[in-house]
């Protein structure tokens, strides 16, 4: 089977907007530099709110704290720690409050910070000791009314194929 004529490429090696506009996602192509526990994932990159987050000395836990967050224990959110040491990557939240929540983390390292989270996941890929998974979308692929926000951690790189 080959790709479509029209179909374009980008590539990220951050968590960032790649594409602002309606299309359609082909392909999406991950690869991690080392074997550790994170994941990568397509978001709507319209739906997101950020605020701030803390992780004590030796505490695997993360409390974020959002005005209004709105999500529920048990929801997925991709997590873009935007400034300190946390890792990107998918998260199940355990909800404290409104405006405050929880989730799990890898590393047990004092940090805090910035994050802004994306709450809509379109599609979602276990990167842990990944070298160069190759995700082909059947079909016309996955639509993307808003664009696609490419959430990657760590050492992960991803290129996205859309059209």
């Amino acid at each position: 089977m080959t790709m479509q004529y029209d179909v374009l490429a980008k590539h990220a090696s951050i968590s960032s907007t790649l594409v602002n506009f309606a299309t359609r996602l082909k392909n999406f192509t991950v690869t991690s530099g080392t074997s550790s526990l994170r994941s990568s994932a397509i978001c709507d990159p319209t739906v997101y709110k950020s605020g701030t987050y803390d992780r004590l000395v030796s505490s695997t836990t993360v409390t974020v704290t959002i005005t209004a967050h709105g999500l529920t224990t048990g929801d997925r959110v991709f997590m873009d720690f935007t400034t300190g040491t946390a890792v990107d990557g998918v998260y199940t939240v355990t909800t404290l409050t409104a405006n405050t929540f929880t989730v799990t983390t890898a590393a047990s390292t004092a940090t805090s910070g910035n994050i802004t989270f994306y709450s809509v996941i379109l599609l979602e890929v276990d990167t842990y000791n990944t070298i160069g998974l190759p995700i082909l979308i059947p079909g016309e692929g996955i639509r993307c009314p808003n664009g696609i926000f490419v959430g990657v951690g760590g050492t992960v790189t991803a290129t996205i194929y859309y059209g």
